[in-house]
């Protein structure tokens, strides 16, 4: 593995992202652009892997990339956080619901942040771990988990990090253009997330429900060959593997399906689409942020029918959520100034 050296002079983020699918690294980019807009002599090296790495590479960052997949080992990324946090010394960690980052860099004295937007139960590895950051920046507004032990005291509570958009829900007939499907009629589009057919299986009992007439645009990721086999027969179907312009997409769509990935319902909350979201029990924190959401339905896998994709669609289309709080960049720099002055410190003692 090659150490990116930060150079001593300027200041200095080591930011762990974690790599499983998307949902980290997209907002991870959004607070990196956000910090070198208002600071931009701040170094920010990246470490991730697996997709959510390879997200971060493909928009440039400077990537220490720990070649494991998504489902990554807890005991081999302490090892990787711990040489490189030894290695850089960087003036501040951020650990994006990477656990592991935080104990390593409390062994080398580094000062750490960690973001989250969910709360587990306290004797866990994953929240004990919460006790080495500084501060517990949670992306999320308050009560929507119970606080445990470890973070009672020592969270701030901060707006959801959203993807910087391009594109509005006024910008409909332009996105369908572009995307070469059709600018009448309905446009359903499934958004699953990193959630597979293997693990949380919809399209059998979807396409069993969607009218014939509707164009569909399913973002299939590592699925797209299978969805394409199961889709072959049905016309106005559009199978995509991977979009970069995801606001493009989203707002192309009347109705987006989804397997209760948060990061994608607050999305397209945030720019007015409606979503219908397939509830499978193995995901309590995405559920819980976002029961609350009136762009959102949740149903369970055999609630999935025709009816209730009609009575979806029929409702009036909501207007877009607008969340107000501090912002996360603002608090990671404001965090980052104790951590230069106690670095200048060091150094000149």
């Amino acid at each position: 593995m090659a150490f990116p050296y930060f150079q001593p002079s300027r200041p200095s983020i080591l930011f762990f992202s974690r790599g499983r699918g998307r949902g980290h690294a997209v907002p991870d980019l959004e607070i990196a652009r956000q910090i070198i807009a208002l600071r931009p002599e701040v170094q920010i090296h990246f470490v991730s892997y697996g997709t959510g790495g390879a997200t971060i590479a493909a928009r440039g960052w400077p990537l220490v990339d720990l070649g494991l997949p998504d489902d990554n080992s807890t005991a081999v990324t302490v090892v990787h956080a711990g040489r490189l946090i030894g290695a850089l010394q960087p003036d501040l960690v951020v650990s994006h619901e990477e656990y592991a980052a935080l104990p390593a860099a409390a062994v080398f004295g580094r000062r750490a942040l960690l973001l989250t937007d969910f709360f587990g139960e306290d004797g866990s590895f994953w929240m004990e771990c919460q006790w080495f950051a500084e501060r517990i920046l949670f992306l999320d507004h308050r009560g929507l988990h119970p606080e445990p032990a470890s973070a009672k005291g020592r969270t701030t509570y901060l707006r959801p990090v959203l993807r910087d958009f391009s594109w509005r829900r006024s910008d409909r007939r332009r996105a369908r253009r572009e995307l070469g499907l059709a600018e009448e009629g309905r446009v359903i589009g499934v958004m699953p997330g990193s959630w597979t057919e293997a693990r949380a299986p919809l399209a059998e009992r979807l396409l069993r429900a969607l009218p014939s007439g509707d164009q569909l645009v399913w973002l299939a990721g590592s699925d797209a060959l299978l969805l394409k086999q199961m889709t072959s027969g049905r016309p106005r179907t559009t199978v995509l593997e991977h979009v970069w312009e995801i606001d493009r997409l989203m707002c192309a769509c009347d109705l987006v399906v989804t397997k209760c990935n948060r990061m994608t319902v607050r999305e397209l909350a945030a720019l007015g689409i409606r979503t219908l979201s397939v509830s499978y029990g193995r995901n309590a924190a995405d559920e819980r942020s976002i029961a609350g959401l009136r762009n959102n339905r949740t149903l369970q896998p055999r609630q999935l029918t025709a009816t209730a994709l009609r009575r979806a669609m029929a409702e009036p289309e909501p207007r877009p959520v607008r969340w107000r709080a501090a912002s996360c960049a603002d608090e990671i720099l404001r965090r980052l100034e104790p951590a230069r002055t106690g670095a200048d410190s060091q150094e000149s003692a």
